[in-house]
């Protein structure tokens, strides 16, 4: 990929995010999340909710934390590659910080209709941010 196509994709990224923040702090129903939720509505003790509960647990801080630090051993001791294990830190860390940042920025209240009991605000999803993120890096770095 050219230096130009990343730029346009990058640029195109961001202002979908935008669009999208905009459009959540308007406060309204989006129709994509009514969409959404009738689409994965789901009873408790079924495959669908034993399914989403395990991605969800695979989203949480403890998991990727564990991930990540595994990461970055296998980059330090084995691969010998600090750059790419200063970059995936500064990754994961500024990831999760900007998470919070724009979450209390925005301050989206979770949906009423939720199986799981959770805290704190629901924009934009720490889960998909970080997964991505740790993710691409181990891609990225042959994990």
């Amino acid at each position: 990929m050219n230096k130009y196509s990343w730029i346009a994709m990058v640029s195109l990224c961001l202002l979908l995010f935008f669009f999208l923040m905009n459009k959540v702090q308007s406060e309204k129903s989006l129709a994509f999340d009514t969409y959404i939720a009738e689409l994965f509505s789901v009873g408790k003790n079924t495959f669908s909710f034993t399914f989403f509960k395990y991605i969800t647990y695979h989203g949480k801080s403890m998991f990727i934390g564990f991930g990540s630090l595994l990461c970055i051993l296998y980059l330090w001791i084995i691969k010998k590659d600090y750059w790419t294990m200063a970059v995936y830190s500064i990754g994961i860390a500024g990831g999760d910080v900007l998470n919070g940042w724009i979450k209390n920025h925005v301050k989206r209240v979770r949906p009423e209709n939720h199986m799981m009991e959770t805290a704190g605000f629901s924009f934009p999803s720490t889960h998909a941010m970080v997964g991505l993120i740790f993710g691409r890096f181990c891609i990225r770095s042959g994990i």
